[in-house]
Formats: C-alpha cells, structure tokens, sequence
C-alpha cells in the first residue's frame, strides 16, 4: 500500500486520509462526499453509476435516463446528434 500525500477529495478539494478515501473512477472521496449528485443520499462503491464525471446512485440514474430516453438529455447536456447537425452545418457552409 502507498499513500500519497497530496490526495485530494474531488469534490471538496480537501485532503483525504487512507481511512476515509474511496476511490470510485479513479477518483479520492471523503466517504461523506461521496453523495449523489441529484438527490445527495450517502453512497457506497456497490450502490452508485457515474456519467460525465458526475455520480448518482442507482435510481435516480436509472430515472434520469429513463425521462429522456437517452444519457445526455436525461442528464441535462446536449444530445450527440444535436453536437453532430451544428458541425455538419459548419463545414458545409465551409463548402459553398
């Protein structure tokens, strides 16, 4: 086991100590940071899903995914395709 002494918490930014670390997505959290980002209940490494270097537990990131049908609007970013039209747009305006 190496400790390192700059560990970091991702989300408060303050140092975390070995008996309080969990490291989820290769990321250091105090384990009373470690909260779901919509509802803010306490986690577990057993009981969470992360998108977009956010975490949630389990079913709010079922619920999220399932208002919208898909990951990114549920989850309140732009849709693939949305990012896909505007570029397809720019290169052909390119082209004239």
């Amino acid at each position: 086991l190496q400790i390192q002494e700059n560990e970091t918490c991702r989300l408060c930014q303050q140092r975390v100590y070995p008996m309080e670390c969990l490291v989820a997505d290769k990321q250091n959290f105090h384990k009373s940071c470690f909260r779901c980002h919509h509802c803010g209940s306490q986690l577990s490494l057993g009981n969470y899903a992360s998108l977009h270097g956010k975490i949630y537990c389990k079913p709010h990131f079922k619920q999220l995914f399932k208002s919208k049908g898909n990951y990114d609007e549920g989850f309140g970013h732009k849709q693939h395709k949305e990012l896909w039209y505007s570029k397809d747009q720019c290169s052909s305006v390119g082209n004239i």
